[in-house]
């Protein structure tokens, strides 16, 4: 069900009878092994996915410059009944790190940075002295998430600028998770170092560094550095994204309406070099012909973003384990295990997701842009294995959506069995950090302690070196009165993080009872 003051509307209603919705199948001779049936199977689970309310958005793909697939899902605005179209501009989030890596190599290229020089040279203050260019390209740097607490709330909607966010960091210096290159933790805060030491080095603004050395050279007319710079002209073109406000709810609302859309943009909107990219599915096509193209990076240079990063100790990692292409990380985009040609990178905010996949051997490219969060990375990534004639799997469960489903429906034991069951399966979607923080956090706003103290216990297994899943666990134990085990897992948050002042602070007021 749809949230409105009006009226109520189905989210991901089906555009029938409506010229607006585009399938091209334009097939060159030199496309002509992705046959028509593997065109109209691609398009048949796409109509299934978006009849189930699980893909809402523009795809496209292209082989050897050629648009071989291209159509349109829905709407663009629900409210309005603006319907999607190719020129309807996204947010693209972290798919935008991959024009980061270009700009990044870019000045590699020119012998004015080295990946294998240590951040701290173009940044004297750097604390961390052993993080490469490299460790930042990788996530192999051990650094915090600019959104994950404790360090958000040192930065929460302070509206800092992206160097005064790299300033703040460098002031609080947050403990490493693991010495540089000994592990693999995806970090946004990575892109916005890199962000930073480009316009240190260049003495560019980032966004005109992006504008006049990738945009206007591709001639990507669509296609800019944060939505206030999206000229007038081109402001209907961007789509609205929607999502489900409440874990425990089945109400979905447009996210610019929402306190923590405001919340985000006063946190993170002055940020880049993560995210924060709009554009389309036809300019996102022109990037790609460029990187095969070499017309951004020479073929050395593209060699090396697509090669796999293998750690300093020989530990083997993971990225996207439970998806049809497990990879290792390159700089920047995900390469994957079976197939190294096979390249990738995702993108997420609230309300949307993006997908971009090339094979590069091949010159096939699938772009997917969507404005609603309902897809993970099996219903991504199909399409490419359809057309590399290969078998793939598409979303099974998402566990958060299975717990918070069956929590409102048959209440926590039913919730907690469930979880159990799947949790291992290879086809699930697994918790993330912030998905059981804000379970929880609904889980007492409606007074039912009990229950978030048993999500907090899996929060605690499934990611016992998270600081924060210690805490909130003390918390939900303290606002049940049960100050023997609250103390128990304050300690344990401080294990990890021994000047975690909140806790810190917490353990002292309840010794003072």
């Amino acid at each position: 069900m749809f949230s409105n003051k009006n009226s109520q509307l189905n989210l991901y209603v089906v555009l029938k009878n409506t010229s607006i919705l585009l399938c091209v199948f334009l097939c060159s001779f030199s496309c002509k092994k992705y046959n028509s049936n593997q065109i109209r199977e691609i398009d048949k689970v796409l109509v299934k996915l978006h009849k189930e309310n699980q893909f809402n958005g523009n795809v496209l793909i292209a082989q050897k410059g050629n648009i071989i697939y291209e159509k349109s899902f829905g709407y663009s605005n629900i409210e309005k009944k603006i319907p999607l179209k190719s020129s309807s501009i996204f947010n693209i989030a972290s798919v935008s790190k991959t024009f980061t890596v270009v700009g990044i190599m870019m000045l590699v290229q020119e012998n004015k940075l080295q990946l294998d020089e240590k951040v701290c040279n173009y940044l004297p203050k750097f604390p961390y002295k052993n993080i490469s260019i490299r460790h930042l390209l990788t996530h192999t740097s051990g650094l915090v998430r600019i959104q994950s607490q404790p360090f958000k709330k040192e930065i929460e909607g302070k509206q800092l600028s992206n160097i005064n966010l790299v300033n703040k960091l460098i002031e609080i210096a947050p403990k490493l998770y693991f010495l540089p290159g000994t592990d693999y933790f995806y970090s946004n805060t990575n892109y916005n170092i890199l962000a930073h030491v480009l316009e240190k080095t260049t003495k560019l603004n980032f966004n005109i560094f992006l504008k006049d050395r990738i945009f206007k050279k591709l001639k990507m007319k669509n296609t800019f550095l944060g939505k206030k710079n999206v000229p007038r002209k081109s402001k209907s073109e961007i789509v609205s994204n929607y999502t489900k406000t409440e874990w425990l709810s089945n109400v979905y609302d447009e996210v610019s309406s929402l306190d923590s859309s405001l919340s985000d943009i006063t946190t993170f909107g002055n940020t880049y070099g993560h995210s924060l990219i709009h554009t389309t599915t036809q300019d996102l096509l022109k990037f790609h012909n460029a990187l095969i193209n070499n017309s951004l990076l020479d073929k050395d240079s593209q060699k090396e973003i697509y090669k796999s990063f293998k750690l300093t100790n020989s530990k083997e990692y993971v990225v996207d384990k439970e998806s049809n292409y497990p990879s290792y990380r390159g700089l920047g985009w995900c390469i994957a295990r079976e197939n190294p040609n096979v390249v990738y990178h995702a993108g997420g905010i609230i309300g949307s997701r993006s997908f971009f996949i090339s094979n590069i051997e091949k010159d096939l490219c699938v772009i997917i842009l969507s404005n609603n969060d309902e897809m993970g990375r099996y219903n991504f990534t199909f399409p490419m294995r359809i057309l590399e004639g290969k078998n793939y799997n598409l979303d099974s469960i998402s566990m958060p959506k299975l717990f918070a489903r069956t929590y409102i429906k048959e209440g926590l034991n039913k919730a907690l069995e469930k979880y159990h069951r799947y949790k291992n399966s290879k086809k699930n979607i697994p918790f993330i950090t912030w998905d059981f923080e804000e379970i929880g956090a609904e889980l007492i706003s409606k007074n039912d302690i009990n229950a978030a103290v048993e999500l907090y216990k899996l929060y605690t297994a499934q990611f016992p070196k998270e600081e924060y899943s210690w805490s909130l666990l003390a918390d939900a134990y303290l606002l049940n009165k049960d100050t023997a085990n609250a103390l128990i897992n304050y300690r344990k948050a401080l294990k990890i993080r021994p000047n975690f002042k909140e806790v810190l602070s917490t353990i002292n007021k309840i010794k003072k009872i």
